[in-house]
């Protein structure tokens, strides 16, 4: 009985440590790695998200100068 239940231990150790190797974060890099479209994907929300905060910094300028403009008209 002891054998027969320390085989399945070792059976059931040899799959979960299986399972970890094949899928675990070695798997997860590479697969990262391979699609790459990830890292254009980032970099391209970046560049749009750059381009949106000199739109909003430009707006922001605008603004000031035509409430410099009001008050300089009262």
């Amino acid at each position: 009985m002891k054998k027969i239940l320390a085989g399945l231990v070792v059976f059931i150790v040899g799959v979960t440590c299986g399972l970890i190797f094949a899928y675990g974060p070695l798997y997860a890099q590479s697969s990262v790695i391979a699609e790459g479209g990830i890292m254009s994907k980032l970099d391209e929300i970046l560049s749009e998200q750059k381009e949106v905060a000199a739109m909003i910094n430009s707006m922001k300028e605008d603004i000031e100068m035509i409430k410099i403009r009001v008050t300089q008209m009262q």
